[in-house]
C-alpha cells in the first residue's frame, strides 16, 4: 500500500512509519522542516516538506495514497477551537481532491463530549467535521487517552517541591497510554480498514495520581514525591505563571475539572480496549532518565 502519514517523526508518527515500511508498504512523511528530511529518507520513507495548511501541497502528496494518518496537534495559542476546525477543513479538502478513500485520523478521549469537556472539544469539533465533509470516505478515529509524557510538564515542581500537582482528583483512577501501543492500532487501521467510520480507544495503563507519584519517586530516588490537589483556580494561576497561553490554559484547567466532577470516561468503558503492554512502571525509569539528563 501507498500510505501518506502527517506529525513528522514525532512520538507516535516515527513508530508508524517504522512499522509499515517493515511491512513492506511504501511511506511518504510530511514535515514542515527540511531538516527532517534526511532523517525521513534514512528510515526508508520518502519525505514531503510543506506545511499541513497549505491544501494544495497536501493534495499533491495525497494523490495516489491508499490511506493517510492525519493528526492534529492542538495549537496552544488563539482561538484553538477555530483552528481546529480550519484544519480539520483542509484535510477534509486534500482527502477529497486526491480521491483518498481510507483515512486514519488520531483523535483523542473525550472527543465524544462538548464544550463542558474544554480543552479536547477540540476532537470532537474535528471528528464531526471529517464525518460531515467526507461521507464517502472510510474514517477510523483512534481515541488515545492521556500520554505518558504529559508528565513531563510536572518536571520543574517534582525538582523543586517533590510535588505532581493536579486539579484532578487524588482517588480517581485515570487511564494512560504509551506512544509505543497507539502506533499498532494505527498501523492496523491503515493496512487492514473497517468499512465506514470506526472509532477504537487506545489505553495503556489505568493509575490514580499518588500511584504515579509513587512510581516516579522511586525511579527518581525520590520517596517523598507527592501527587497534590489543587483548586481550579491555583491551578490556572500556577500554569498561567508559566507563561502559558490563557484560553488554552483555561480550557485544559476545565478539561481536567470535567474529568475530576463529571463521568469523563463513560463512553470509554462501553468501548473499553484492552490494555496495550507498557505500563507506567516502564515509563518512570525513562522519565528519571530525561531528569537526569536535564540537570
Amino acid at each position: 500500500m501507498k500510505i501518506v502519514l502527517t506529525g513528522s517523526l514525532g512520538h507516535i508518527s516515527q513508530p508508524v512509519a517504522q512499522q509499515l515500511i517493515a511491512l513492506g508498504h511504501t511511506v511518504t512523511v510530511i514535515s514542515h522542516n527540511p531538516k527532517r528530511a534526511a532523517a525521513i529518507t534514512a528510515l526508508g520513507a520518502t519525505p514531503a516538506i510543506g506545511s499541513i495548511r497549505d491544501a494544495a501541497f497536501l493534495t499533491q502528496t495525497f494523490q495516489g495514497a491508499d490511506a493517510v494518518y492525519l493528526m492534529i496537534t492542538a495549537a496552544s495559542a488563539g482561538d484553538i477551537f477555530e483552528a481546529g476546525k480550519q484544519q480539520a477543513a483542509i484535510y477534509a479538502t486534500a482527502v477529497k481532491q486526491a480521491g483518498v478513500s481510507q483515512v486514519v485520523n488520531l483523535s483523542s478521549v473525550g472527543a465524544n463530549l462538548g464544550p463542558e469537556v474544554g480543552s479536547l472539544h477540540i476532537y470532537h469539533i474535528i471528528e464531526t467535521y471529517l464525518k460531515q465533509a467526507l461521507p464517502a470516505v472510510n474514517l477510523s478515529f483512534i481515541r488515545p487517552t492521556a500520554m505518558f509524557y504529559n508528565l513531563f510538564g510536572s518536571l520543574a515542581s517534582i525538582r523543586q517541591d517533590h510535588a505532581i500537582y493536579t486539579n484532578n482528583s487524588l482517588t480517581a483512577v485515570g487511564s494512560w497510554v504509551s506512544p509505543n501501543d497507539i502506533a499498532p492500532v494505527v498501523v492496523q487501521a491503515l493496512t487492514a480498514p473497517t468499512a465506514a467510520t470506526s472509532v477504537q480507544y487506545v489505553a495503556s495503563d489505568e493509575k490514580t495520581y499518588p500511584e504515579i507519584a509513587a512510581l516516579l519517586g522511586q525511579a527518581l530516588h525520590m520517596p517523598d514525591l507527592k501527587a497534590v490537589a489543587l483548586t481550579d483556580d491555583q491551578m490556572l494561576h500556577r500554569l498561567l505563571a508559566t507563561g502559558a497561553p490563557k484560553q488554552f490554559t483555561e480550557q485544559y484547567v476545565k478539561t481536567v475539572a470535567y474529568e475530576r466532577d463529571q463521568d469523563f470516561y463513560a463512553d470509554y468503558r462501553l468501548h473499553h480496549p484492552v490494555l496495550g503492554p507498557t505500563k507506567l512502571a516502564d515509563f518512570a525509569p525513562i522519565f528519571a532518565k530525561v531528569v537526569a539528563q536535564q540537570h
